[in-house]
């Protein structure tokens, strides 16, 4: 059975933002990654997040394995991934509880 998939307000507001084809895209592989997460998704180096790759962008993923949840969080240029992610270290895991 599949993980679940949480979005945050920061990547729903993010996506609207790409190009409607590229929004797809980042969909469709988070879709496809819920089955088999430990395929898809790729550990982050000095960071708690997990990364999921498609074309040119990367998601940043809170992995729940406990609960086998995924949180979606943001969506990034490949180039600008790392210098973004220190913006979400001091509340990581923060969107968990937001129900």
């Amino acid at each position: 059975m599949g993980h679940d998939l949480e979005y945050s307000d920061a990547i729903k507001e993010t996506l609207d933002e790409l190009e409607r084809e590229e929004a797809q895209r980042v969909i469709k592989k988070l879709d496809d990654s819920l089955d088999f997460p430990e395929h898809f998704l790729d550990r982050l180096k000095n960071h708690p997040g997990y990364k999921l790759r498609v074309g040119d962008f990367r998601v940043l993923i809170d992995w729940d394995k406990d609960d086998e949840t995924l949180y979606a969080i943001d969506v990034f240029e490949r180039k600008n991934e790392y210098r973004e992610l220190g913006k979400y270290r001091e509340v990581w895991g923060s969107w968990r509880d937001d129900d």
